[in-house]
């Protein structure tokens, strides 16, 4: 999920604070009427239904002796997040409001004052909607009711008629394989058990006139110690009724404290808009892997101007590289390695699991300590493994500034899966 800059047309919140979470108990998302019997606890997001469990008491430790089959009751449950904020008139002239909500585990109905906004069925999947008609001076109400994925995957199991051989699943039915969400929650021979829920990752509000950037990718088509040609693409979603010419730029860091400013006259019109930004960089500064050269990175920023206001901007950090992977028939037989800026890298790594059941505990700090054990160990390599989940932005950005190189699984793990429409 992106993360969107304050401008001058703009203004974000964090929707983080003030979440309470209750058992369902039958209850239906969004009814006021909610059987007084019901407790509501206090809940921290980005987090989990069972570590929030765990943090009031009501789980044990799962880590603790034989605790682990003491809370796998949690799963077949279905779980009620909600939460109130307080939107002020200013607010309100913007021109719309985007609410983000950059991870939801995993099937799940999200409501805004008792209207439907969006189902999530993939943990790995953020979801942005437009509410600024659905919204209201004064006090409004989130509320999310999360789907037990065991009951919810159920049918997709018996519709087959024979289970997959997900072999570190710990449950008779092997029911991992059917959801788009971290394999290892299933268990593994490395962890335990704990099939998890909740807002996992933040959730915020942007309220911004006119127009945002949606996207903006800096595309690499050749580098070399000579030449750097670039592509910025950039994505503008507008809610303008009417067309309006707007300035597209681009400036970056060239060293030394000095920038370039490429940009070009565009059109914006009510919807998404795609453009692209060539731009050549003359003896790039390049990055290369730890103790083979310096991890030299550039600064991007586009912006998107009109009336000579700033509208809207992103920024974007990265090193100019050119990396292939190299397989070829030799004397041996099949050659097997990366090449990065025309230099044989001598790979030397490891393969990354999830540092923490619970996810939402690794923090920048927690990062910075698994970096730091990294570059002790003289890696340059890390392979972020399929079994877990797409990292934290700041995984990455770690990465960039000490060297690393990542190989990035897609989230499959050790097992078949589905390969019909409905999976897929």
């Amino acid at each position: 999920m992106p993360l969107y800059m304050m401008a001058q047309q703009s203004e974000v919140i964090s929707l983080n604070e003030g979440w309470q979470f209750t058992q369902t108990n039958n209850c239906e998302a969004g009814d006021d009427h909610l059987p007084s019997a019901i407790e509501w606890y206090d809940a921290s997001v980005p987090g989990s239904v069972q570590l929030d469990l765990i943090r009031h008491g009501i789980l044990p430790d799962p880590f603790y002796g034989t605790n682990e089959s003491k809370v796998q009751w949690v799963e077949e449950e279905d779980w009620d997040f909600k939460k109130t904020f307080t939107v002020t008139a200013a607010q309100l002239e913007y021109d719309e409001a985007l609410i983000c909500f950059d991870g939801l585990d995993t099937h799940a109905d999200v409501f805004l004052n008792g209207s439907r906004i969006l189902r999530s069925e993939n943990m790995f999947v953020g979801h942005r909607v437009l509410v600024r008609n659905m919204l209201t001076e004064g006090e409004n109400e989130l509320y999310i009711r999360f789907y037990s994925p065991i009951e919810m995957m159920m049918p997709a199991r018996a519709s087959f008629g024979y289970d997959y051989p997900a072999g570190n699943d710990h449950r008779e039915e092997k029911l991992s394989v059917y959801n788009r969400k971290a394999p290892y929650h299933f268990g593994w021979d490395w962890g335990i058990r704990i099939v998890q829920m909740g807002i996992w990752k933040p959730v915020s509000m942007l309220f911004f006139k006119d127009a945002l950037i949606e996207d903006y990718y800096v595309k690499q088509h050749a580098v070399t110690a000579q030449l750097a040609k670039i592509e910025n693409q950039i994505e503008v979603s507008s809610v303008s009724d009417e067309p309006f010419r707007a300035t597209l730029s681009v400036e970056y860091n060239t060293g030394g404290g000095n920038s370039r400013t490429e940009q070009q006259e565009v059109v914006i019109t009510k919807g998404m808009n795609r453009f692209s930004l060539p731009l050549e960089i003359a003896d790039p500064l390049l990055w290369m892997p730890v103790d083979w050269g310096e991890q030299h990175l550039y600064d991007f920023t586009a912006r998107l101007m009109a009336d000579e206001k700033v509208i809207a901007e992103k920024k974007v950090r990265t090193g100019l590289r050119s990396i292939r992977h190299i397989t070829e028939e030799d004397e041996h037989g099949r050659s097997f390695y990366f090449e990065v800026n025309g230099i044989p890298i001598f790979a030397k790594g490891s393969n990354y699991i999830p540092g923490e059941i619970f996810t939402s505990q690794q923090d920048d700090a927690f990062y910075k300590k698994i970096f730091d054990h990294i570059s002790g160990a003289n890696m340059n390599m890390v392979r972020v493994w399929g079994g877990g989940i797409y990292e934290n932005e700041a995984f990455y950005r770690e990465a960039d500034e000490r060297g690393i190189l990542v190989w990035q699984d897609f989230i499959f793990g050790c097992t078949p899966y589905p390969s019909d429409d409905t999976f897929l």
